[in-house]
């Protein structure tokens, strides 16, 4: 759901048909149990022998019972007695369901079995029984029965609030909040709460209405208000006794009845299809894991020691610079998901080094393993996922740390910049709403303040208009505004190390500028180090330091970013500087890679590039190549990368060879093309003065 939290109550109160469901359900709540028990002159308990079983009068307006008691005055005083168990059984019901179902859902722990056991259990057991059962325990206690009532029909609502909270916790704006450094509880309250407001709609009209069922149903039965005090359930039993002398007094109980379940369920009717035709129109894609993964992953031997050295490399190089200490070293982390029984790798021994100040571009296909890699970092993991191997912050072990301590460096220590801004934010909440919190859970400002922080925050980011934006929800901005915002969040809580997973990618050309330009502004300015995911090798030029070129989930080669230009040794990321829009020749033919990434769990034993490789041969394909430092802080996994250098140089002489042949050739023709164009302007002139020589001789012989 991605949109402002008003958007099911606006259309309770637009649509015609809610519109009079909620009239009907305020003549019953303000009508008859606030106004006719004030203004009615007969009691509901007020016999009338002589007055028996009339139709609606001046006196009665709708008529009298058996025993000659006002129909409308027993109508509205039952009503306390049925609105009051209703609210009893939602109030319950509600609570208990959506407090146990925004757990289980957001935690996905030890208590999701438990709750979900407790909701199989309540919904095994018989209700009717068992409120007959308390009924008869209790003398016919009509609150302890309701409050039995709620808590057995807690079952269902929880079932569909966890359901609601496990699609909502997989949102990105979820993830954007939680990598901002917000504890698990103000992302409980504050960012899922409130989506679920709908489904409280939803759920309170169909537990209300079906309160009023069983009430009524228990009422007839004689189990609630003791005769003669009036009751919904009790007057339909009353007029039941009279139906065969005159059915009158049953048609107005049993049209209030009707109505007032009719009214509930369209409101959670309407309530519905407002939250169903939100998520048909905003609803975001996700991605799946192929269907075609095998039930047992590929295992990459020998690769583990080679990328450790690349790391260590890299951060004694940096050591040595300055005695600089690493951001952030990755080392050997292999992230697996679960998958028919079997374990599959979304990443394999990866291994990387971020130092202070330094960019460094995550670049290659879809499903090469970059965003997995870089969420790693932020020990945010896909659901189910298991790691190994070490991601250290600053000195602190990422990878099974204890929530609290993620979030202590999650906003203050490492942020993170998504993809899709529109969706980073939450749409139930203004713009200076969901920045002004972040601000104060790192900063402990009091909100004026905050609010002062957030503005600079926005002026960082070169947003002008700050008032206005404060006060704009998420769909109010553009795209590029958002992205700004976002970028705003991530720098709230001064961070040392930025993510940034392909934060030009939803964006339009001129906008993707702009936001370029502002992370390298703001990159220099804060000293950032930032790990930069993304497929355009241009960014990685205009911003990084380092590139790191991955396929299906391995690095294939890492290098500083003017040599990994200039010289790429790896046929893949050759293949990628090709395939580079930018790099084109006008009117030439625009080259790409053959094939596609092949998806986790298809992986093969060897190179895994070797199927869509030029220069692959079966010694290529036999085992696991090793990443390999062939210079100072350059690494490749090919194990023809000396052959294939050779190889390069050769076709490109032959190359500029062949190009030379064609441009002699060129200037031949060239020439032979002048002189005969000379040759014929020269025949042609002399044609033509033969011509008027012929044309003066005729002239004269005519005058002679």
């Amino acid at each position: 759901m991605t949109t402002r939290r008003g958007t099911v109550f606006r259309t309770l109160i637009t649509n015609p048909v809610s519109i009079l469901a909620l009239i009907w359900l305020a003549i019953v709540i303000i009508g008859m149990l606030i106004v006719i028990p004030l203004i009615s002159r007969y009691s509901p308990t007020e016999q009338d022998l002589a007055a028996t079983l009339q139709l609606p009068s001046a006196a009665h307006l709708l008529g009298t019972d058996s025993l000659g008691r006002d129909i409308l005055a027993r109508l509205a005083w039952g009503s306390r007695v049925t609105i009051t168990g209703v609210v009893i059984v939602a109030v319950i019901a509600n609570v208990i369901g959506a407090t146990m179902g925004l757990i289980a859902g957001h935690f996905r722990s030890g208590l999701d079995a438990t709750f979900t056991a407790f909701a199989d259990m309540l919904q095994s057991i018989p209700a009717l029984v068992v409120l007959l059962s308390v009924a008869a325990v209790t003398s016919r206690n009509v609150t302890v029965v309701m409050v039995v009532l709620g808590v057995l029909m807690s079952a269902g609502a929880y079932r569909v609030f966890r359901a609601s909270t496990l699609n909502i916790r997989g949102e990105l704006f979820i993830t954007a909040a939680r990598t901002s450094g917000l504890r698990e509880g103000q992302i409980m309250v504050r960012h899922e709460l409130p989506r679920l407001l709908g489904q409280l709609v939803i759920q309170s009209s169909i537990i209300a209405s079906l309160a009023i069922v069983v009430q009524v149903g228990l009422g007839f039965l004689g189990i609630d208000a003791a005769p003669p005090n009036p009751s919904w359930g009790g007057m339909i039993k009353e007029a039941s006794t009279s139906i065969y002398t005159n059915i009158w007094p049953l048609i107005p109980t049993s049209a209030v009845v009707v109505l007032t379940i009719l009214a509930f369920s369209t409101l959670g009717d309407v309530a519905q299809r407002a939250v169903l035709g939100r998520r048909r129109h905003n609803g975001l894609s996700r991605a799946k894991i192929s269907r075609s993964v095998a039930k047992t992953a590929a295992r990459a031997s020998g690769a583990t020691v080679s990328a450790t050295q690349v790391a260590s490399t890299a951060a004694s190089a940096g050591a040595a610079a300055g005695a600089i200490n690493p951001m952030l070293v990755i080392s050997d982390l292999t992230v697996s998901v679960p998958k028919d029984g079997s374990s599959v790798k979304l990443v394999s021994n990866v291994s990387l080094t971020l130092l202070p100040g330094e960019v460094v571009g995550l670049v290659g296909e879809s499903g090469a393993g970059k965003s997995v890699t870089a969420r790693a970092a932020l020990g945010i993991l896909p659901a189910g996922a298991t790691a190994t191997g070490s991601v250290v912050l600053d000195g602190q072990e990422v990878l099974g740390a204890s929530e609290q301590t993620l979030q202590k460096l999650r906003g203050s220590k490492i942020a993170y910049i998504a993809q899709e801004p529109m969706a980073a934010l939450n749409p139930a909440y203004r713009v200076g709403n969901q920045l002004i919190e972040i601000v104060r859970t790192h900063q402990k400002l009091s909100r004026k303040a905050a609010r002062q922080r957030a503005i600079q925050l926005l002026e960082t980011v070169q947003i002008k208009n700050t008032e206005h934006v404060l006060k704009a929800y998420p769909h109010q901005i553009s795209g590029g505004m958002a992205q700004r915002i976002v970028i705003a969040i991530a720098l709230s809580g001064d961070p040392d190390v930025i993510v940034a997973d392909e934060p030009t990618t939803a964006l339009d050309v001129s906008a993707q500028m702009q936001i370029l330009d502002l992370l390298r502004t703001l990159q220099k300015e804060r000293d950032l180090a930032v790990l930069l995911v993304t497929h355009d090798w241009g960014v990685v030029a205009d911003l990084c330091d380092r590139g790191i070129a991955m396929y299906a989930g391995e690095i294939v080669e890492e290098a500083e970013v003017a040599p990994l230009f200039a010289h790429p040794r790896h046929p893949y990321s050759m293949a990628l500087r090709a395939s580079d829009p930018h790099a084109q020749k006008r009117g030439g033919r625009l080259h790409s890679i053959p094939g596609v990434v092949p998806p986790p769990g298809t992986w093969p034993s060897g190179c895994r590039f070797a199927d869509r490789c030029g220069f692959a041969t079966d010694a290529c394909r036999e085992q696991a190549v090793p990443l390999e430092l062939i210079e100072d802080r350059h690494a490749v996994r090919c194990i023809r990368v000396d052959e294939i250098v050779v190889e390069i140089e050769e076709l490109r002489h032959e190359s500029v060879t062949g190009e030379r042949t064609a441009v002699r050739a060129e200037a031949v023709e060239h020439d032979a093309l002048e002189r005969v164009t000379r040759e014929q302007a020269a025949a042609d002139s002399a044609a033509v003065e033969s011509a008027a020589v012929e044309r003066v001789t005729i002239e004269r012989v005519s005058v002679d």
